[in-house]
């Protein structure tokens, strides 16, 4: 199987490092927020990191 690098060529390795560091940084955050809700059922998340804010935001970075 072949890798398809040509998405680096247009939007280069620092784009793509940050846009995945910042995948990588919502998803953390968002199962962190998820498993402290569910040890505090009262406690409520963040607005950023409700499920359909996190949807909406990878939506948005992997277009």
């Amino acid at each position: 199987m072949n890798w398809n690098w040509s998405h680096l060529k247009s939007d280069g390795l620092l784009a793509h490092t940050m846009r995945s560091a910042k995948l990588s940084g919502l998803l953390l955050l968002s199962g962190l927020a998820m498993v402290v809700h569910m040890l505090l059922p009262f406690w409520q998340q963040p607005k950023f990191l409700q499920g359909g804010e996190v949807v909406r935001r990878i939506e948005e970075l992997l277009e």
